[in-house]
């Protein structure tokens, strides 16, 4: 039976496409931390385990950043060379690249300065997937942003990764670049009482107010997704899908427990 009428869904209340974030303390906390980052300029660090959420919390932010202030570039290929990495920062401000490293170095640094100092606009460098960064890569970074000696910040660079970012710059090699830090966090995940209020919300927002997962399996489902997000979405329809079937209109125990042993082969 399809799910979605047995229950009375209006649309898949848990696909990526649907959710809408609620408040949680990592998006309190990381939102007060990019903002900061945006009045102050300079490096900022993000990292979380994998499906925590700490993408979509960065785009939220860049959402909120209005197109007449801020020039976006985001970087989402990190396993480069430190000529592949100005080539995707050429095209990302609208540059033409250049033959040579060089030449593409002093493009961008000069269209970072002009954005700021000429056009009121400042520059935000996104680069996901951090933790692949080369050694190079880092180091070139942090000339990259050197303007004046240091007497301006004219743009916002955020690295985004996997815990192992944090680890690898607390390297001595990458000492320099650490104290250079504006800001860093790290996303953990949704608490219980987090999840219950997320699939309240989701659950409403496709037109269902019944309590389908009763208080006593959210932690059962929590405990199942190490914190992840995307997995904690694919676990709820899978319980929504086996509870149709089995013509239950509450999760059980039992049904979470079937829809974890199926997303174990997923």
């Amino acid at each position: 039976m399809d799910y979605l009428t047995y229950y009375g869904l209006t649309h898949e209340p848990f696909d990526k496409e649907e959710v809408q974030w609620v408040e949680t303390i990592d998006s309190t906390e990381l939102m007060t931390r990019l903002n900061y980052l945006k009045e102050t300029r300079g490096f900022g660090v993000v990292t979380g385990r994998s499906g925590v959420g700490k993408t979509y919390l960065i785009r939220q932010f860049l959402k909120s950043l209005s197109p007449s202030l801020y020039k976006i570039c985001y970087v989402p290929l990190t396993t480069v060379s430190v000529t592949d990495f100005y080539l995707q920062l050429s095209q990302g401000f609208g540059l033409e690249p250049h033959r040579y490293r060089a030449a593409n170095f002093k493009q961008i640094q000069e269209r970072i300065q002009t954005l700021y100092e000429l056009e009121r606009v400042t520059p935000v460098i996104v680069i996901d997937e951090a933790q692949y960064l080369k050694n190079d890569v880092i180091h070139e970074l942090m000339l990259l942003s050197n303007f004046r000696l240091d007497s301006i910040k004219p743009c916002v660079i955020l690295l985004s990764g996997l815990p192992a970012l944090t680890q690898r710059l607390q390297r001595a090699e990458f000492e320099a670049f650490s104290q250079r830090l504006t800001t860093r966090y790290q996303v953990i995940g949704m608490e219980v009482t987090e999840v219950k209020r997320f699939i309240t919300h989701q659950l409403k927002q496709a037109g269902v107010h019944d309590v389908l997962f009763p208080d006593p399996v959210l932690e059962t489902i929590l405990s199942n997704t190490g914190f992840s997000l995307r997995r904690l979405n694919h676990i709820l329809t899978q319980c929504l899908m086996i509870g149709a079937v089995q013509d239950q209109r509450l999760i059980s125990q039992e049904i979470v427990y079937a829809a974890n042993q199926e997303m174990s082969f997923i």
